[in-house]
């Protein structure tokens, strides 16, 4: 298994605060892309898209793609504006064309404004002496509606033919106005609102996400003896300034207490904060099968699995004997 420094993602990763307040622990990894056909694609030359949005999705996707990182490396080269032309070679061309694949697609627009009825607003046109209204007039504004609709269609094509991964969508957006707004909503900024939330789609299925959070812990104490809920206290306070300590303290009170339900979890964070990933399957799911904290577990065990995952595809976008590893 190759391990990873950090993922860096220009931005989209979780941020930490830098002073924890709450009672939580930290958990930070690789999380794997949502598709795992595309692994090994290193490079992507992305076409020029038909439709009337196509050059603008094109370039939000080559921008969200070229933006990933990992190791501070770029996760992928991106080739904009054509194809290339692939064949095959040897040697140092080889290995750069390992894991090559192309992005075709296309994408429409269609823009509605039509009447959408009308508004009334009450207002005071005359007050008394006291400031009291005294009369008031009901005005009727005119009103439309936007509609603003996106048909995005991707696909990643392998080198030597083959769809590694197809996305399709319709994406709808409106917004009511009327003539006492103080301005109108822009089709533009709708429409672009979509080209980017389709191209943050395509970059999560396509690529690992690194992330670092702060994941709180369970405090109930219900269920332990006088002494062990002291302690249980202890380590629960303890978060906020020596987590390492607090797992430690959490981990020999499970030892005493095997079926607690904050325990069970805490334990299962604990590992899951040393990337002890494989114990802390048992310990979510022994937490899940009880009363409380189902939700809790349930998130970690989500959290877990993808990250297991995502070292599976990294092994398989970085196996031993692959032409860029043999490069370097």
């Amino acid at each position: 298994m190759r391990t990873f420094a950090g993922f860096a993602l220009a931005g989209l990763a979780a941020a930490v605060p830098g002073t924890v307040t709450a009672e939580v622990l930290t958990v930070e990894g690789v999380y794997a892309a949502r598709q795992s056909g595309a692994v090994e694609v290193r490079e992507i030359a992305v076409e020029r898209f038909g439709g009337d949005v196509g050059e603008e999705l094109a370039i939000a996707l080559a921008d969200r793609l070229e933006a990933v990182r990992l190791d501070r490396e770029p996760y992928f080269t991106i080739l904009a504006g054509q194809a290339r032309r692939y064949g095959y070679s040897t040697g140092e061309t080889a290995a750069r064309d390992y894991g090559a694949a192309t992005m075709r697609g296309t994408a429409s627009g269609e823009i509605l404004d039509i009447r959408d009825g009308t508004k009334k607003r009450t207002r005071c046109v005359r007050r008394d002496e006291r400031k009291k209204c005294v009369e008031e007039k009901v005005e009727v504004y005119r009103c439309r509606k936007l509609a603003v609709r996106f048909d995005p269609s991707v696909r990643l094509i392998a080198r030597e033919g083959g769809t590694l991964y197809a996305a399709d969508d319709t994406l709808t957006r409106t917004q009511r106005y009327c003539d006492d707004d103080k301005s109108e909503p822009s089709a533009n900024a709708m429409m672009q609102e979509m080209v980017d939330e389709f191209a943050v789609r395509v970059r999560y299925d396509l690529a690992p996400e690194y992330r670092r959070e702060n994941v709180r812990i369970m405090e109930s104490r219900k269920g332990l003896e006088r002494e062990d809920a002291a302690s249980f206290k202890d380590a629960v306070r303890l978060t906020k300034t020596d987590q390492a300590g607090a797992c430690g303290q959490f981990e020999a009170l499970l030892a005493a207490n095997p079926d607690h339900g904050s325990l069970l979890f805490n334990a299962g964070l604990c590992a899951e904060r040393e990337d002890r990933l494989e114990d802390a399957i048992p310990l979510y799911e022994r937490t899940l099968a009880g009363s409380n904290g189902r939700d809790y577990a349930r998130a970690g065990l989500d959290r877990v699995t993808s990250r297991l995952r995502a070292e599976r595809q990294l092994d398989r976008r970085y196996p031993p004997d692959s032409p860029v590893e043999a490069a370097n």
